[in-house]
């Protein structure tokens, strides 16, 4: 995970998992179930963060190795035509 010495509040993140336990959720961000939770069901300030906690790089993996599987068909796409995207213009 990166951070940039601020401190992250994490909490915006606790909706999308009410029925999990918060400590262990925070412990494994990068988890693939994770992952695709924020990416399926998170608001855009939600995925911001998430992003710049663990990197678009870890995002990207993800999508790439498990996406297809854990991802609906319709968010797949869309954050395969995201990450293109942003892959053009920087």
């Amino acid at each position: 995970m990166k951070t940039k010495n601020k401190k992250v509040d994490l909490d915006i993140l606790k909706p999308l998992f009410w029925e999990y336990n918060w400590g262990s959720v925070k412990k494994n961000l990068t988890d693939s179930f994770i992952i695709a939770r924020v990416l399926e069901l998170g608001n855009p300030e939600q995925f911001h963060l998430f992003s710049e906690i663990i990197g678009n790089k870890v995002i990207k993996t993800f999508l790439f190795k498990k996406g297809k599987k854990l991802l609906s068909p319709q968010s797949f796409n869309f954050w395969r035509l995201y990450y293109d995207k942003t892959e053009i213009t920087k």
